[in-house]
């Protein structure tokens, strides 16, 4: 990308530069100081060709640009974005280390997540509780999670991924610990309620790491850091199986909350984002991660400087309802929302499954149901084989995601879900081998399909609002999360059929929804912030865009 001189006093011409189709406009002001900004075929779109030349002066550069050639630099020197800076670094050792401390937070995640999954039948037995009351017990943490995702969504992109991730860590564990003597029902209740909020910050770990992979990359070592949330979900399903039968709900709390104090320790190996960093007009700490990068790669920074980044606003809520995202926002709410209602809803109908096929077995005594049925090492084992299905299907995601694209996965991923939902309605009838092999299935599908939201929504935001984004969805994921238990343990120990059939038509919804997004992620560079949005998109997709943007405002 060439910067242009200053004594011209208005220029416009095509650059070399990530940002394929826009281009450097360059205007002198009354002083002499020639300023520089960034204009595309997507900004002459909405705006509805703006006489730049006129309006160059008046407009406010935080709205209209994050990227200006370097001051410093030498005339007609070369100068690079920090896309094409990432590009350029590859994949390597920078890239690895952060996979795996990231990869590590996740995997501590699914321990807290699952706990779920074996703490309320349990308390049920020990504390004579309704289902009602069983079912609050998953909710709190759903709530506190919907409550807080928002919320540390906006403090990630106003002071940092790193920095979220560090403060939500230490609040999950420490609370956790705490939660392992709960004296009381509402005690229990309060603090994993404190943990949901902690838990809410977790979408902050996918961003990290989007940030920093080359887009060639980035769709398959996101697939791949899914293998740490299977990791820790077999991991809890192992330790309950061996804690609790043993020693009791308490330790398995305990050995569940440890692991995410650990995890927080990675986070000193890893830094902040230089995506972050350049938004937040950090440019030299940017500059100077880029260089370590660059080093542990065995890589080099493209020739030239780094463009400059004006110190833009972060982390505004109302960009997300902007002509541009409005349609695209509140599908994806949708999404996130059937895909927590799903994946939650599938493990804990798992377990409610069998203890209500235990208890149609049941003969003894009066004949009568008991309330209380702790899970037997049959049923522990149904568990392990179904939570393989999450790295079975993982390879699904990596080949479909860069193959056939984000949208059509999710919408196939969906359509298959709701037929196995519908076949689970009607899991009386089949053998234990059958049932099984639908839940590996199932557990598989649903977890790719939360996999792929997390890509798509890191991709399809910028910078500036990317954790913004990535929270608000997570805390409609939250409200789905929060109604399944009143369907996976209320409703379903009324009427399974019905509640499979709710599962059922719920994928259905979220089928049609995904393959009618209107922005396809696959191939495209993340942009940084959101006037560049639109000049990332292909042409067809702007043109989808522009259409409705013009509709809205007939």
């Amino acid at each position: 990308m060439m910067s242009q001189s200053g004594n011209a006093k208005s220029l416009y011409s095509p650059v070399d530069t990530a940002d394929r189709g826009s281009a450097l406009v360059s205007s002198e002001d009354e002083a002499g100081e020639e300023t520089l900004f960034q204009v595309g075929p997507g900004h002459r779109s909405l705006a509805g060709n703006m006489n730049i030349h006129g309006d160059a002066r008046k407009r406010n550069l935080e709205d209209r640009t994050t990227d200006m050639p370097d001051s410093d630099g030498e005339e007609n020197g070369q100068t690079y974005t920090l896309e094409e800076a990432v590009e350029a670094l590859g994949l390597g050792w920078f890239q690895i280390r952060m996979f795996l401390v990231c990869g590590t937070i996740s995997a501590a995640d699914a321990l807290e997540m699952l706990l779920l999954a074996f703490l309320s039948p349990i308390v049920r037995c020990e504390w004579y509780l309704t289902d009602a009351q069983v079912a609050f017990v998953t909710t709190v943490v759903f709530l506190g999670m919907g409550i807080a995702a928002p919320l540390l969504g906006i403090f990630g992109d106003k002071y940092g991924r790193k920095t979220t991730l560090v403060f939500v860590t230490l609040v999950i564990g420490y609370f956790g610990l705490l939660a392992t003597g709960s004296p009381s029902y509402p005690w229990l209740l309060f603090l994993r309620g404190v943990v949901g909020c902690g838990m809410g910050g977790s979408p902050h770990s996918t961003a990290l790491m989007s940030e920093y992979f080359p887009k060639k990359y980035r769709a398959k070592m996101l697939t791949g850091g899914q293998t740490f949330f299977a990791a820790g979900v077999l991991f809890e399903v192992l330790l309950a199986s061996v804690v609790v039968p043993t020693l009791g709900w308490r330790w398995l709390m305990a050995g569940s909350a440890v692991p995410v104090l650990i995890a927080a320790s990675g986070l000193f190996f890893v830094p902040e984002s230089a995506r972050f960093l350049l938004a937040a007009g950090k440019r030299e700490k940017a500059i100077g991660i880029l260089k370590e990068a660059a080093r542990q790669n065995g890589s080099h920074l493209p020739p030239g400087k780094l463009v400059k980044s004006q110190k833009i606003p972060r982390g505004q809520l109302k960009n997300l309802f902007g002509k541009e995202y409005l349609r695209t926002t509140l599908q994806l709410w949708v999404l996130w929302m059937g895909f927590a209602f799903m994946y939650y809803g599938i493990v804990l109908a798992a377990t409610e499954l069998m203890r209500i096929r235990a208890q149609a077995g049941d003969k003894a005594g009066s004949g009568q149901p008991c309330h209380c049925k702790y899970m037997t090492t049959q049923d522990y084992n149904t568990m392990i084989i179904s939570t393989l299905g999450e790295f079975a299907c993982l390879p699904v995601n990596m080949v479909l995601l860069d193959w056939v694209g984000r949208r059509r996965t999710g919408g196939l991923i969906c359509f298959t879900l709701c037929v196995l939902m519908s076949l689970l309605a009607v899991q009386d009838q089949m053998s234990r081998a059958v049932f099984t092999l639908v839940l590996f299935a199932a557990r598989g599908l649903s977890s790719s399909f939360g996999n792929l939201l997390y890509i798509y929504t890191a991709e399809l935001y910028p910078t500036t609002i990317r954790t913004l984004g990535m929270g608000t969805a997570s805390a409609w994921a939250r409200v789905g999360a929060m109604v399944t238990p009143f369907v996976a343990q209320v409703f379903l120990s009324w009427s399974p059929v019905l509640a499979c059939l709710v599962y059922a038509s719920f994928a259905l919804v979220c089928s049609v929804c995904s393959f009618w997004m209107p922005i396809e992620t696959m191939e495209r560079a993340l942009p940084q912030s959101v006037s560049m949005e639109m000049t990332e998109l292909p042409p067809d997709q702007k043109a989808l865009i522009a259409g409705a943007i013009e509709s809205e405002s007939e």
